[in-house]
């Protein structure tokens, strides 16, 4: 019998797939289910990326529908860059600084492959996207889970970082704003990093997906390029999932150290492709265009944000209303074990879904992300059904 790789061994169970689980079922029995547990924008995109995808279909000049280039368009390189120096004043290199991705997931995993051995070690601030705990297991990587400190704003403490593990560690992963906790970078912690990163020569993995989702309007998101301009030891994900709603297009953006691009793009040559090119052309669109679209989305957001907050207001939760992303941070019922029991209890006493904060990371244990997924009416829905059964913090 073929027997699994050890790498397999080692993946982790995605924790929200038995949530994924029950919420189906519970649709089967007809419970009416209000899903925020899956952070999946429910807008559609800018119609100038639908415009400029159904052009580029159809272009008969340009044949879009060819193997694409491992590194992206030219083009589409060259409006990266263009957006870098609007939106950051960060100056980038389109030939040797900048690719394209399938997403930055995609982009992560050619990172880690690219520069990791079985075994070395990473560092990780969680709570975190689930794809980085996913991809070091992949790439058989030993994570130190770096704790969000709620004492400093959901900041990393990096004083609390032993000098052994420190110098051990290759590289120290980022992601503000932050998914799960929708925490935000200030200057001077992200000076207090770039210092950090050079004391104990590690690269940084910077993911700024959320960066143009503020709810606030006292935040603006930074690039961490702002403070390593020189791209000494940085690379820097940001996705058009969230704030351009084009998730399913699958096409994201890496930018920072031209070394490590360049070996990011050999990896990925021998791996697949690149991004189909009528996308980067609908991307391109969008990179160049105003940016009106991210501000109505953001908009959107946060009155959906109230109206959960203001619904379950009553129920005594300590929750400060997020300045970024599309995410609460809940804390669970103090008469709840667990995050995931909690999630469960939500599911069968409310219909409402969302993800257990232990699915995050260990740090995560103790609460659930709740996903503005849905309209202002169903996130009101969401919490008045929570006060209705009880569900008091």
């Amino acid at each position: 019998m073929l027997e699994p790789a050890e790498r397999y061994k080692g993946l982790p169970t995605y924790t929200l797939a038995k949530v994924l689980q029950d919420r189906d079922e519970k649709v089967r029995q007809g419970v009416d289910v209000i899903d925020l547990g899956v952070g999946n924008p429910d807008l559609r995109p800018p119609p100038r990326a639908i415009e400029a995808l159904k052009a580029a279909l159809d272009d008969p000049a340009v044949q879009n529908h060819r193997y694409p280039s491992f590194n992206g368009l030219p083009e589409f390189r060259g409006a990266v860059a263009q957006w870098y120096q609007r939106r950051f004043g960060v100056t980038v290199d389109p030939a040797t600084e900048t690719t394209a991705c399938v997403g930055s997931k995609e982009g992560i995993s050619k990172f880690l492959l690219a520069h990791f051995d079985p075994g070395d070690t990473l560092l990780l601030c969680t709570p975190c996207y689930p794809a980085y705990i996913g991809q070091a297991a992949i790439a058989q990587i030993r994570v130190v889970e770096v704790p969000l400190d709620p004492k400093r704003g959901m900041l990393p403490d990096l004083s609390a970082i032993s000098t052994a593990e420190a110098s051990r560690a290759k590289a120290i992963a980022v992601n503000f704003p932050n998914n799960p906790t929708a925490a935000v970078e200030t200057a001077e912690f992200y000076a207090e990093l770039l210092g950090f990163a050079r004391a104990h020569e590690l690269f940084v993995l910077s993911d700024i997906a959320y960066c143009d989702l503020s709810l606030d309007s006292s935040y603006r998101a930074r690039s961490f390029l702002e403070f390593d301009r020189a791209k000494e030891r940085t690379i820097e994900f940001h996705s058009f999932s969230k704030s351009y709603s084009m998730q399913g297009w699958r096409v994201a953006m890496a930018t920072g150290n031209p070394e490590v691009i360049q070996r990011m793009v050999r990896m990925k040559s021998n791996m697949d492709y690149g991004v189909f090119m009528a996308i980067q052309r609908a991307a391109i669109a969008v990179l160049s265009g105003p940016q009106d679209y991210c501000a109505e989305a953001a908009a959107l957001y946060r009155r959906r944000r109230d109206a959960f907050l203001e619904a379950i207001a009553p129920l005594g939760y300590p929750v400060e209303p997020p300045k970024a992303t599309l995410y609460v941070w809940l804390p669970i019922s103090r008469r709840s074990a667990s995050s995931m029991d909690f999630t469960r209890e939500l599911l069968e006493q409310t219909g409402v879904v969302v993800a257990p904060g232990s699915g995050f990371g260990r740090a995560g244990e103790g609460f659930v992300r709740v996903a503005l997924s849905d309209t202002e009416q169903r996130l009101s829905e969401a919490g008045a059904r929570m006060a209705k059964a009880g569900l008091r913090y």
